[in-house]
């Protein structure tokens, strides 16, 4: 069986859509959690979603975000896989999940990893596949930085299927943060080194929804980046492993401080603004520690791609040695040709 988790919260009128592709599956033995709210118009609407198909199934908890409600879920769940759907976006035609199956049980892997379209208003737009293969170096430098941070395919709970019994012996959970949780929950994920196997296939819809939490103005923006960081290296401390990957926690506080200052960047803040944004990084200790491991170790010059190489490579000692005015110059060329864009799921093509 596989248990389709959702959470229904704040739901909106491309809900419907979300269900229907779940219960069109040819796959079957299947299970629809909702995770939702209760005593909430969303539990009711989920409520009528259940008296229509028996494999649906509610889950009414007090009020929560998405990363508690996704606990719900893994807690909740019967079936040997788990596969996360966002209640806006839909599979992407009725055999994804089929496939999905197909392809992990047949190389017996403990996490499928697919590719994905973009949907805008009612136009499919493709976008770069993750271009992996089991033959990939996965404990290398370069593929973490690919699949988390430069294509960001291994970022996202969606397009994937998991195994069950392989987050459960690793005590894999994800973070109770406002944002950013699906990519700390596949860090952990990652480091407990599971068996990968990865599909050319394109498995799911991921609708641009402007009123979704991605595209929230976030106040405590850097709290969140940074708790997510932490919360990985508590993870892997517990795990006491001689593979720590500390790249990943460091990598995430310097995307931080990018897609922060892009964020007042893009609501005209004044230049003093994204000052107190980047001076707020530079002169945080936990996110000094993550630099001068960067630096130290040269970790990012063990990235292919020259450009990420250069970028990561000068921001990393700008942060190290404080220097603010190249910090904000060097993004702001960086916004001004949307450079930052060509990689985010909100703009990739």
């Amino acid at each position: 069986m596989v248990s389709i988790v959702i959470c229904a919260v704040k739901l909106n009128e491309y809900f419907p859509e979300c269900i229907s592709s779940c219960i069109a599956q040819t796959y079957e033995d299947t299970e629809i959690l909702l995770i939702t709210e209760e005593n909430t118009s969303d539990e009711k609407m989920c409520r009528d979603m259940a008296q229509k198909d028996s494999r649906i199934r509610v889950v009414a908890k007090e009020k929560h975000n998405v990363g508690k409600g996704r606990n719900y879920g893994l807690l909740e769940a019967k079936g040997e896989y788990i596969c996360f759907v966002d209640a806006d976006d839909t599979f992407y035609n009725e055999t994804s999940l089929e496939r999905m199956l197909r392809s992990l049980t047949a190389e017996k892997g403990d996490v499928l990893v697919s590719n994905y379209v973009r949907k805008v208003e009612d136009e499919i737009i493709p976008v770069v596949n993750h271009g992996f293969t089991e033959r990939d170096d996965v404990l290398s430098e370069d593929f973490r930085f690919k699949g988390f941070f430069s294509q960001a395919h291994l970022s996202f709970v969606w397009a994937k299927l998991y195994r069950k019994e392989f987050l459960e012996e690793n005590e894999i959970i994800f973070p109770e943060t406002t944002n950013g949780e699906d990519r700390a929950f596949n860090m952990c994920v990652y480091g407990a080194r599971p068996e990968y196997v990865f599909s050319d296939q394109v498995t799911y819809i991921y609708r641009n929804n402007l009123d979704s939490i991605t595209h929230s103005y976030h106040e405590n923006f850097k709290e969140i980046w940074e708790e997510n960081a932490i919360f990985y290296d508590r993870y892997m401390e517990k795990r006491n492993s001689k593979y720590s990957f500390d790249d990943l926690s460091a990598y995430v506080m310097m995307f931080s401080l990018i897609f922060h200052v892009r964020q007042e960047y893009e609501k005209k803040n004044s230049k003093k603004d994204i000052l107190s944004v980047v001076e707020a990084y530079t002169t945080d200790d936990y996110v000094q520690k993550k630099m001068e491991y960067l630096v130290d170790h040269r970790v990012c010059n063990q990235i292919l791609d020259l450009g990420y190489r250069t970028g990561t490579d000068n921001l990393s000692k700008w942060i190290v040695k404080k220097r603010n005015d190249s910090i904000i110059f060097g993004l702001e060329k960086i916004f001004d040709l949307s450079i930052d864009k060509k990689h985010s799921p909100e703009t990739r093509n």
